[in-house]
């Protein structure tokens, strides 16, 4: 998708669809920041960017291992998920860091300069139409020596969370039309290679992309049904379904759960997932 059309998705149904499953998406999501967190050593940052920062369970977890003194300002172009960080934000009781949420599009919004010493994400900076010109523009919010740590996702192919609910969709549905490598959306920066370029290109110095595998764990007090169906409705799958009857979601969902049973481990799915950890600083 266009930027356009990326702020319309994250602004529409689906927008509010991701608000509605956020709980599930964090705790699923939770293990990764606690890695991306302990790789990346940002207890010294006292003024942070949390970039695609979502229903902020992402910022809420990164303001735990900073100073209370320290200041975090999260954004994100999804007014549906910025009502839920909001509204959690407004139930914080522990005296942690200041947080405040932006609605704006970080590629191209007017952060100011020299302001902030961490720029962080996790899985928030993969659909930036020019991700060049987006990361040049983050870089010039950024103090001198200030740090880049954020997570992306490895290749379609390396992350059977999201093959294998696909294999099964397709056995379903027809193939999408083809895609060209390198497009904006979760994959985008499969290739490390090309993370590197795109960050030298933008003045960031030293990136370095650690690669890190771990279990992904869904789960749904419904039980198993409930759990594929969630999985199922998460990532490139659900966007085939969206204008799908519900004969046909109900023929994906069965596929799914045949080719997922044995990757459930009592009350939830546990499936591989392959990331990058990647740093940076801006010399």
């Amino acid at each position: 998708m266009n930027n356009d059309a990326q702020i319309s998705y994250w602004n529409g149904d689906a927008g509010r669809k991701w608000a509605d499953r956020d709980a599930q998406m964090a705790q699923m999501l939770a293990p990764i920041s606690a890695e991306l967190l302990r790789h990346a050593q940002v207890q010294d940052a006292t003024a942070a960017l949390d970039v695609g920062c979502g229903a902020g369970s992402n910022t809420l977890q990164l303001a735990a291992e900073l100073d209370p003194s320290a200041s975090i300002v999260g954004i994100d172009i999804s007014s549906p998920l910025l009502e839920v960080a909001n509204a959690t934000l407004a139930t914080r009781s522990d005296p942690g860091p200041t947080i405040s949420f932006l609605k704006a599009d970080a590629a191209s919004e007017d952060l100011g300069e020299s302001r902030f010493d961490l720029l962080y994400s996790r899985f928030g900076v993969m659909f930036f139409a020019d991700p060049i010109a987006a990361f040049a523009n983050l870089r010039r919010s950024m103090l001198p020596k200030g740090r880049l740590a954020f997570c992306c996702w490895q290749a379609l192919a390396d992350n059977p969370w999201t093959v294998l609910p696909l294999r099964a969709a397709l056995t379903v549905l027809p193939p999408p039309e083809p895609l060209p490598a390198r497009t904006p959306g979760p994959f985008a920066f499969a290739e490390a290679d090309y993370v590197t370029d795109i960050l030298s290109s933008a003045g960031w110095s030293d990136p370095v992309l650690t690669p890190h595998t771990l279990k992904l764990r869904f789960a749904d007090a419904g039980g198993y049904d409930a759990t594929v169906r969630e999985l199922v409705n998460t990532g490139p799958v659900g966007r085939l379904l969206a204008d799908e009857d519900a004969s046909t979601r109900q023929e994906v969902q069965n596929a799914a759960a045949k080719v997922l049973r044995d990757y459930y481990k009592g009350d939830a799915l546990e499936l591989p997932g392959a990331v990058w950890f990647v740093t940076a600083v801006n010399r």
